[in-house]
């Protein structure tokens, strides 16, 4: 995940898990497509959402069990 508090030149050994938990949460809930791991679903996230979505829930019935 692209997290900010995790990228090695903003984390700091007192950072609080909180801290990483909100991160978390945020990026859930506003997803930041111009900085993702995964380019390509950054990519159809951007462009073709209706498709990101089918996927997402494809992927979650077969590997969230």
């Amino acid at each position: 995940m692209c997290i900010g508090i995790l990228k090695p030149e903003a984390w700091k050994p007192s950072s609080k898990i909180m801290s990483v938990l909100a991160a978390t949460q945020n990026l859930l809930v506003e997803p930041v497509p111009d900085d993702a791991v995964e380019t390509s679903a950054a990519e159809m996230f951007k462009n073709d959402r209706p498709k990101f979505n089918k996927t997402a829930a494809e992927y979650t019935k077969k590997y969230a069990k």
